[in-house]
């Protein structure tokens, strides 16, 4: 049902954090969890951060404890940007946009928790401890729904010493959360891209002192999140 876009329902509703939510959502209750939650647009990382999810009511349902959905509602009142949310009584809430980008009959925002799609609604899925959420944009396949593959991007380390290596590994997850080599890839490292090898390896020496982004990227396939590489005069490698 999310991955049919042919026409929007009547409750569609745009949750502006700037202007306030649809209804007044409290915070979690005593011993917050805390989400990493990370949305991927069609073009750029709309965010990626940590958040206690909200509760309350929103567009007449309730979001009685924190989910997935609650952190990603966070996130849009602390990153000002907003959410288009649509309501099954099957089901409970799906998201149809995010910062203004909707799902249409070839698109939709698909929700993975760690590197495996969900099998049911953000809102209906209780955030625990330690859950990351990832929400992005992407294609799918009109005979099995597959969505686009999410790379992962992992470092050997993430402090080091000047003149030190960091090797690189960039993996692609499908659906099931089965992971393999992302080869190829290429690696965003402070703004200069590098593909990785067969194997989704790529090792980069750090001649400079400073914080580095990097991200991996491939066609076809979600970009990863963004790490930092701390690079010291002498860190512990």
């Amino acid at each position: 049902m999310a991955r049919t876009r042919l026409h929007r329902l009547a409750v569609l509703v745009a949750v502006w954090a700037a202007a306030g939510l649809a209804a007044a959502p409290t915070a979690a209750a005593a011993a917050p969890v805390h989400v990493k939650v990370r949305v991927e647009g069609p073009a750029h990382t709309v965010t990626q951060s940590r958040q206690v999810p909200l509760t309350g009511t929103f567009a007449g349902h309730k979001l009685p404890g924190p989910t997935a959905l609650g952190a990603l509602l966070a996130a849009s009142r602390h990153r000002h940007f907003p959410v288009g949310l649509e309501w099954f009584d099957c089901c409970g809430f799906f998201v149809d946009s995010v910062a203004g980008v909707p799902g249409d009959a070839r698109h939709f925002w698909a929700f993975k928790v760690g590197h495996a799609l969900s099998s049911i609604g953000a809102g209906a899925l209780t955030a625990r401890p330690g859950m990351t959420a990832l929400f992005y944009y992407t294609t799918f396949d009109p005979e099995t729904g597959a969505t686009e593959p999410t790379l992962g991007l992992d470092p050997a380390h993430r402090t080091i010493r000047r003149g030190a290596a960091v090797t690189f590994t960039v993996s692609s997850w499908n659906d099931a959360g089965h992971g393999s080599a992302a080869g190829g890839a290429w690696v965003n490292v402070g703004g200069i891209a590098t593909r990785a090898d067969s194997t989704g390896h790529l090792t980069v020496r750090f001649t400079h002192t400073g914080t580095f982004p990097v991200r991996a990227t491939r066609s076809g396939m979600i970009r990863s999140r963004t790490i930092w590489v701390h690079v010291t005069r002498s860190g512990s490698a």
